[in-house]
């Protein structure tokens, strides 16, 4: 049997049809951002320029601090600027009393301070900020505002998962800019700020650009992860971690020799008989105890063997992952695969992810078909994120057996708890 969609999409389905798709998905076998013009394996890091001695630099600013701005205790920031700039001139928006200033769709401003002319131009610096309700990383939600503005992006540093420094050109009008930018997730808070410098009068400004940003810090950071995590388990046999927007559909467990469960995400559409479910993405996971005497080739062997997915096939290998595993696994592998569509006009393209993984006593593999990021980067971001805190946290001991504050994944496994 085969499903056919005016849509396209793999995962576009009536509700009727969710449980059969969800079975028959199941029976199935790191994009590069250069597939949409972005190589971040060749894209260089921020070049540092000679800076002021530091005393020197706090004599010719002021130090901003903007607390609590709009009501948002997170996203407090300081920020040296030059003397003669404005403070911040920008108006907070009415919203109705009790209201958060900040959604999950677009970024607000919340600090806009403007520069003296030079050369009959001038610069400016914005802060803005955005709630986020999806585990992501800073380099995956900037690559992603990039690519949906269409700016050239010329140099990025990623500090950690939260942090990331980048340089892109940017028109405005008759006038180009070379912004310089910072990006920091604190929480489920994103905050953005960006230093416009006119091309004009970047050679002689460069470095005071990078000096101005570098004088930025939050005032109220925070260790909260941007989504809580819930905790699976098999049986007190092996657990692993999942983002709590992620849909648990668990199976029967009839034995610890072979067990599973599936989570996905998913999204509702329409409303009455004309609802329906958009599936988004989903994840399997698969325990095997080796008292089956059964072996990890046997088991990829069958695996490969039951791959089936109409109007799809596995393409070539696009990536081999590398991902920090727990200490109770002794060996793991993780592959990123295409799938290709047999009516590429109609359908889209979707990767499938595996991972497959030894302990001492169960053999592991999980999968997950992800919309390709050609077609929608930000969902597959996220989806990456998601199979990561699985695949990363998957061990055979719970938490208060083993971890320990000293293991990098103690604070959210606690909380899970």
């Amino acid at each position: 049997m085969s499903i056919s969609m005016k849509t396209g999409s793999l995962y576009a389905l009536p509700v009727k049809f969710l449980v059969f798709l969800v079975a028959l998905l199941l029976a199935v076998p790191f994009a590069q951002a250069g597939d949409l013009g972005i190589d971040l394996k060749k894209l260089p890091k921020l070049k540092s320029n000679t800076l002021l001695p530091q005393k020197e630099f706090e004599a010719q600013t002021k130090k901003v601090i903007e607390t609590d701005p709009f009501g948002e205790p997170k996203i407090s920031y300081e920020i040296r600027l030059p003397k003669d700039w404005t403070d911040n001139v920008q108006n907070p928006p009415v919203v109705t009393p009790g209201q958060s200033l900040l959604n999950d769709r677009v970024l607000g401003i919340v600090g806009r301070y403007i520069g003296k002319p030079k050369n009959l131009l001038r610069s400016y610096i914005t802060a803005e900020a955005q709630k986020i309700s999806y585990e992501i990383s800073a380099e995956s939600w900037f690559v992603n505002f990039i690519l949906s503005n269409g700016f050239s992006l010329s140099s990025m540093t990623v500090k950690d998962f939260r942090n990331i420094e980048a340089m892109y050109v940017q028109v405005e009008g008759d006038q180009t800019f070379v912004v310089r930018t910072l990006l920091t997730i604190n929480g489920p808070n994103l905050l953005m700020v960006r230093y416009y410098l006119p091309q004009e009068n970047f050679q002689e400004d460069r470095a005071f650009q990078e000096q101005v940003m570098k004088s930025f810090k939050l005032t109220k950071p925070s260790d909260e992860r941007i989504e809580k995590q819930a905790q699976y388990e098999f049986l007190d046999q092996s657990y692993f971690n999942y983002p709590e927007s992620w849909m648990l559909k668990e199976k029967s467990i009839l034995s610890v020799e072979r067990m599973s469960a599936l989570l996905y995400q998913a999204r509702v559409e329409g409303k009455g008989k004309k609802k329906r479910y958009i599936l988004e993405g989903h994840i399997r996971v698969n325990v095997i105890s080796k008292l089956l005497k059964t072996t990890l080739p046997e088991e990829i062997k069958n695996f490969r063997a039951n791959l089936n997915i109409p109007n799809y096939t596995t393409g070539d290998l696009i990536e081999n992952v590398k991902y920090d595993y727990d200490t109770s696994i002794k060996s793991a592998s993780t592959q990123i695969y295409q799938l290709v569509p047999t009516d590429s006009t109609r359908m889209q393209n979707y990767e499938f992810l595996v991972t497959v993984m030894e302990g001492e006593d169960y053999y592991y593999i999980i999968s997950m078909i992800t919309p390709s990021r050609e077609e929608d980067f930000y969902l597959w971001a996220q989806n990456m994120e998601a199979a990561k805190i699985i695949i990363e946290s998957m061990r055979r001991n719970n938490i208060n057996a083993e971890y320990n504050a000293n293991d990098p994944y103690y604070d959210y496994l606690k909380e899970a708890q």
